[in-house]
């Protein structure tokens, strides 16, 4: 039975990660189109068959077959229909600046809330507290489970979470010695023998919070992460463009689209809840982020346009507009096929970086 959950658990932890990315940005869309009382035809979460729709107050809500897109039809935006009374153009500038980017701030509200809520589950003041192990890990075999408390590593009082780390790459490969108490108060010590990697890196696969937890740390941590998060987005961009990794942004360790990021959340999932939940919380501030970036079609683009319409104090031509914003999309959608035909081949050439 186990066998058979295991591939359904990947196809709802996979399909569920799409929601929280798509589903909040294009409802941050929706809500401030209806608080500023712009017209919405449609707000649809993925793409292609409908599986459910229902009409409410002149908007159809659509739940589409495939998780990976989504998007809020609103009035004024489609040729022949720019005039429109109640459309997207006939808002001040503010307005439709504050729609526009609606989207992508509530990719980062959820990261937040992700980090924030994981980090109100894991409250403790125990330097210890095993938190997660994993699958298969030396110290799954060895018998240590989430809930124990580990006392001391190789003779040494566990003053921090990160004494175990260091203890692991002191002597790499050796084996641990971790005394504790089991979670039902029986004492246990365990020698234990880390896995290495190629890299060097040796794990004995114990999940510990690299920090003490508390409510405000947890808070504090959830509001501080997705502008962490674009600091490293950014550098790590920065370092495909300029090829300091090899490769570049269609490299090995480049882009990756759809295909690639489900691989990536399976991966995710194998290595239990806090991986899987840091994994949604990152992705949906690079979503986030990518949007914001002012390239045609998307979000940061129309912004751009909105502003420097403001500037000039007069409207662009709304068929020429919308002509290259087609264009626009055009060239994302064979951006993404390209990046797609990568993830493909790389995973099936066995060259995907995953998770590291």
């Amino acid at each position: 039975m186990s066998q058979l959950l295991t591939p359904v658990l990947y196809v709802i932890a996979v399909g569920g990660m799409f929601l929280l990315l798509i589903a909040p940005h294009e409802g941050g869309h929706f809500l401030f189109a209806k608080l500023f009382k712009v017209r919405v035809i449609e707000f649809s979460v993925g793409a292609g068959t409908k599986l459910w729709s229902v009409t409410r107050g002149g908007t159809l809500y659509a739940l589409r077959a495939f998780p990976i897109l989504g998007y809020v039809r609103m009035g004024g935006m489609e040729a022949g229909d720019f005039e429109a009374a109640n459309g997207f153009h006939s808002k001040p500038a503010w307005q439709r600046i504050v729609i526009l980017a609606g989207g992508p701030a509530a990719n980062f509200l959820v990261a937040m809330l992700l980090i924030t809520g994981f980090g109100l589950t894991q409250l403790n003041t125990d330097p210890g507290k095993v938190f997660s192990v994993a699958p298969s890990s030396p110290a799954a075999a060895a018998g240590i489970q989430p809930g124990d408390s580990i006392r001391s590593a190789n003779g040494k009082p566990l003053k921090t979470p990160g004494m175990i780390g260091q203890e692991e790459q002191a002597a790499r490969g050796a084996p641990l010695i971790l005394s504790g108490v089991h979670a039902n108060g029986q004492s246990f010590t365990y020698s234990i023998t880390p896995k290495c990697d190629a890299q060097g890196n040796c794990l004995v696969g114990i999940g510990i919070p690299r920090q003490l937890t508390t409510v405000q740390s947890a808070v504090v941590s959830g509001v501080e992460f997705p502008f962490a998060a674009v600091g490293g987005i950014t550098s790590g961009l920065w370092s495909l463009i300029t090829g300091a990794v090899p490769g570049g942004l269609l490299g090995r360790e480049g882009l990756t689209g759809p295909i690639g990021i489900g691989a990536t959340a399976v991966q995710a999932v194998s290595q239990g809840p806090p991986t899987y939940i840091l994994l949604v919380a990152l992705l949906s501030v690079a979503l986030g982020f990518t949007n914001l970036l002012p390239l045609l079609a998307l979000d940061g683009g129309r912004i751009v346009v909105v502003l420097i319409e403001a500037l000039r104090r007069r409207p662009f031509d709304r068929t020429a507009e919308l002509n290259l914003q087609r264009i626009g999309l055009v060239a994302l959608l064979a951006i993404a096929a390209v990046i797609t035909f990568l993830d493909i081949q790389r995973l099936a050439t066995g060259q995907f970086p995953g998770l590291h």
